[in-house]
């Protein structure tokens, strides 16, 4: 059977099986570390699906360390270090090297994360692979299988510009990408969530419908959406389709309390699954490697 008729999830599933053990269902690794737990996120991108070499290299370098940052965001964390598997043609340009390097220094120099190495081999395209290794307080942890009824769910940012700039180059082959890669890991948004009670929390990486569901399932707990979290005015076929993609990289959390600095996404209620505004019916695959056609 291929991949591509049980995707991203499906797989990962099937990969678990073989090791025999159960799903953890987080994008980091929680390390046990006495009084904190030493977080582990990875995150790989590839030239053809993730971005074009014709790219700008310091961009793609900064989006890199962004995504892997975003990771550790999500679960209150604070980035330390990170580690950098790196696979190039023999034909690269050496100055694309240098300016994808420099745009990874400038962004791990942004957070105070130092560089530690890696990996590099040949390949046929170019392939990047981050880990960062960060550290959370335990207890004070945002895992996504604690929502809870009644609790609200939050989002810390309107989205669109990313989805939109997917849509349109992979659709309408605008050939406009920057903004594709122009994202914010929302670090800075943790001191004021600290604030609060949150109960559960994930990046938007792959769409809010997936990423809501994800909450579900883990929580065992029905999401209402009840906001329209879009940066502009949009259609109603054009707002599902900025909840369908993702690749703002917002954090959505839950909290029982009514915080008025975040933008409401929804509440949390008894039940399964994810209801839309107007409970239509939603598509709650989001992105999903090997089965969405967004990308090429």
């Amino acid at each position: 059977m291929e991949i591509k008729k049980i995707g991203e999830m499906g797989l990962i599933e099937k990969i678990w099986d073989i090791f025999g053990r159960k799903n953890e269902d987080e994008d980091v690794h929680f390390y046990d570390s006495g009084n904190e737990y030493i977080l582990l996120a990875m995150d790989t991108i590839n030239e053809g699906f993730h971005f074009e070499r014709w790219w700008d290299p310091q961009l793609i370098g900064k989006f890199l360390v962004d995504i892997n940052l975003s990771d550790i965001a999500s679960k209150n964390g604070t980035p330390r270090e990170m580690m950098v598997s790196m696979s190039f043609p023999r034909d690269l340009r050496e100055e694309w090297v240098s300016a994808l390097v420099n745009g990874m220094k400038s962004e791990m120099e942004k957070y105070q994360v130092d560089f530690s190495g890696g990996d590099m081999k040949e390949s046929k395209k170019i392939s990047l692979t981050g880990l960062v290794i960060g550290k959370v307080e335990k207890g004070k942890e945002f895992r996504r299988n604690s929502a809870r009824v009644g609790d609200n769910v939050y989002i810390t940012g309107k989205i669109g510009k990313n989805e939109r700039a997917i849509y349109d180059y992979y659709k309408k082959k605008d050939g406009k990408y920057r903004e594709i890669l122009d994202i914010t890991p929302r670090l800075d948004a943790l001191n004021s969530m600290r604030k609060h009670i949150v109960t559960s929390c994930i990046d938007n990486s792959d769409g809010i419908y997936k990423s809501l569901y994800l909450i579900s399932s883990l929580s065992s707990v029905r999401v209402k959406i009840e906001g329209d979290v879009c940066d502009m005015e949009s259609s109603e076929e054009e707002r599902r389709r900025i909840y369908s993609i993702g690749g703002d990289y917002e954090l959505i959390f839950t909290s029982p309390e009514e915080i008025g600095e975040f933008q409401k996404l929804g509440v949390v209620q008894e039940g399964r699954g994810v209801v839309d505004i107007g409970a239509g019916s939603i598509n709650t695959e989001g992105f999903n490697h090997f089965k969405s056609t967004y990308h090429k």
